[in-house]
């Protein structure tokens, strides 16, 4: 199989990507830090955490999505893929919302609102897994687009 032409916007695309892991990472390593004598400092760091991932996720939605962007290439060169964009762009708002929803309640927290660490936690963890398994579907529908060649049949 020949070596996909790396286009500009699937360059951009996958620094995105690799801002969107990172961001990941930075919440992960935020809601697994110790929260016992600590929790507004611990609770401060997951709310910076989640602007960080809100922020990644955004330039995800703005790259794939906007008119010249990931997705209208990606048609351009597999229109059979419509199915898979608009569903993979269809997860955009829960996950969008999912992420605002938890920054605003941590943000309630920091001005009192009492919430256990183990509820913000599981509640985190569950966006990490939607965005996660967002990143996942996205890489397989840019093999798919990108880099695989179902050629013609003899």
């Amino acid at each position: 199989m020949e070596e996909p032409e790396v286009t500009p916007i699937l360059e951009k695309a996958t620094r995105i990507r690799a801002d969107l892991h990172s961001a990941l990472i930075d919440v992960e390593d935020a809601i697994s830090a110790a929260a016992p004598g600590r929790f507004l400092e611990w609770a401060r760091g997951v709310e910076k955490s989640l602007v960080h991932l809100h922020d990644a996720f955004s330039n995800h939605i703005a790259t794939a999505e906007r008119p010249d962007g990931l997705y209208r290439e990606v048609l351009d060169r597999e229109p059979r893929l419509r199915d898979t964009v608009a569903r993979i762009q269809g997860e955009h708002p829960t996950i969008s919302g999912s992420i605002h929803i938890e920054r605003d309640r941590l943000r309630a927290v920091l001005e009192g609102l009492e919430i256990p660490a183990d509820d913000i936690r599981r509640d985190v963890t569950k966006i990490l897994g939607r965005v996660t398994r967002h990143r996942q579907r996205g890489a397989d529908l840019i093999y798919e687009a990108y880099f695989v060649d179902l050629g013609g049949m003899d």
